[in-house]
């Protein structure tokens, strides 16, 4: 049955307006997944995230012609392209302003001071998460505060969260883990009661619908390993308030008044604005942004359809195939104990299928000088749960079937011996 769609006109959706218009006459699955996935990779072994594969040919093409523009015009730091490229994110996004900054961890900086987190101040946020999201509040001279999650999907309770908050709590601060939303709605019901900032640290999401929705603002990263990744570090804050997008253009250049170079408003300030080197390679590489958006999500979906079997016999849980999932990493969760490091072992061994553990080390177990000060009462027994049995397969935009279906057989082969 031929395939029927509208895709909406902006940067982001080109190249899968160009893919999915070659598929409407498609015929078959087959078909579908050889136009999504047009090459195919003999390998000896599958690595997790392929460095020099993070871009496509035509992709490094595009990337390398909008650098030598930026070469012959000077505009390295300031320049057009960085007001453009703000406003095709918006445009995509359908966010009212958008701040591009100069990482993620910048914009998660930002977004915090400028909904008014401070010194001595407290944010609650989830402890399976990368280093930046708890270093951000830091940064601004904050408190973490960790809360536990809800289980399978790892996100922020909201009910945990309300259990701690204090007089000194200004924001909440959750994660959409591996790409799936949190539930924002609850987490805005628990801020609205108690009159607090909410930032959402939405750096492994963009794309899903729902993003920025219920936040005051909402964070993402353009780090080269992200689902929309460019040629270095680079950020960007999203929000409905032109108040708070304005707090932000002051906050990410150094406190100076917005369009006027050297004269301040603001006491402090950041030397945190994208480049405009990094700008016009955003915009080279925002045309591929939702069709890596989908391949992303085939490979989830056949990654779903080929291990549920397994999860009806062994202690095993296989994500969800859902909609509000950007698919960023792909999550098992091992219930027996010793199991999960176990068929890692076997599949790396017997296939070369390199699987990771992405965040080995809770916020609240690294060995840091103000470790038992902050954290020494800290109990989270469902975010330690999920941390001692998640172990993540390889999942990427240039990932070939051939690969994939390796990666599963040696998975099948690996917990054949369980049963």
């Amino acid at each position: 049955m031929p395939l029927r769609f509208r895709v909406r006109e902006t940067l982001a959706n080109q190249e899968l307006a160009k893919t999915l218009e070659a598929l409407r006459h498609s015929e078959s699955d087959t078909s579908v997944l050889r136009t999504l996935f047009p090459g195919s990779l003999d390998t000896t072994g599958v690595a997790f995230l392929p460095k020099d594969r993070l871009l496509s040919p035509e992709e490094k093409s595009a990337a390398a012609t909008a650098f030598a523009g930026v070469l012959d015009s000077g505009d390295f730091t300031s320049g057009p392209a960085v007001d453009s490229f703000e406003g095709a994110l918006s445009e995509f996004l359908g966010a009212a302003h958008t701040v591009a900054t100069g990482s993620g961890t910048d914009a998660l900086i930002i977004a915090l001071r400028a909904v008014g987190v401070g010194p001595g101040d407290q944010v609650i946020l989830p402890a399976n998460s990368f280093a930046a999201t708890e270093n951000a509040v830091f940064a601004c001279g904050a408190e973490p505060v960790l809360a536990d999650v809800t289980l399978p999907d790892g996100n922020l309770d909201p009910a945990s969260v309300e259990e701690h908050i204090t007089a000194r709590t200004a924001a909440i601060l959750p994660v959409h883990l591996y790409g799936r939303l949190a539930d924002m709605a609850g987490l805005r019901a628990v801020a609205d009661r108690h009159r607090l900032g909410l930032v959402e640290d939405a750096c492994q999401a963009i794309g899903v619908t729902g993003v920025g929705q219920y936040s005051d603002a909402a964070v993402l990263s353009f780090n080269p390993y992200k689902n929309f990744g460019l040629c270095g570090k680079s950020g960007a804050v999203v929000t409905g308030s032109a108040e708070i997008a304005e707090r932000c253009r002051v906050l990410s250049y150094h406190g100076f008044v917005p369009g006027q170079k050297n004269i301040k408003c603001e006491t402090f300030g950041l030397n945190s604005r994208i480049d405009n080197t990094m700008a016009a390679i955003g915009l080279a590489l925002l045309p591929w942004l939702s069709l890596r958006a989908l391949r992303r999500t085939c490979l989830a979906k056949r990654y779903i359809d080929a291990l549920s079997p397994l999860a009806r016999q062994l202690p095993l849980d296989v994500p969800t195939f859902v909609p509000d999932h950007a698919w960023h990493l792909f999550p098992l969760v091992f219930h027996e104990d010793g199991l999960r490091d176990t068929v890692r072992t076997r599949v790396s061994r017997s296939s070369g299928v390199e699987t990771d553990v992405y965040y080995p080390v809770l916020t609240h177990q690294h060995e840091t000088p103000l470790r038992e000060k902050l954290f020494g009462g800290v109990s989270l027994p469902r975010t330690e749960q999920l941390n001692a049995h998640v172990l993540h397969l390889p999942l990427h935009a240039g990932m070939s079937l051939g690969e994939q279906d390796r990666v599963i057989d040696a998975l099948h082969d690996a917990l054949r011996a369980q049963t």
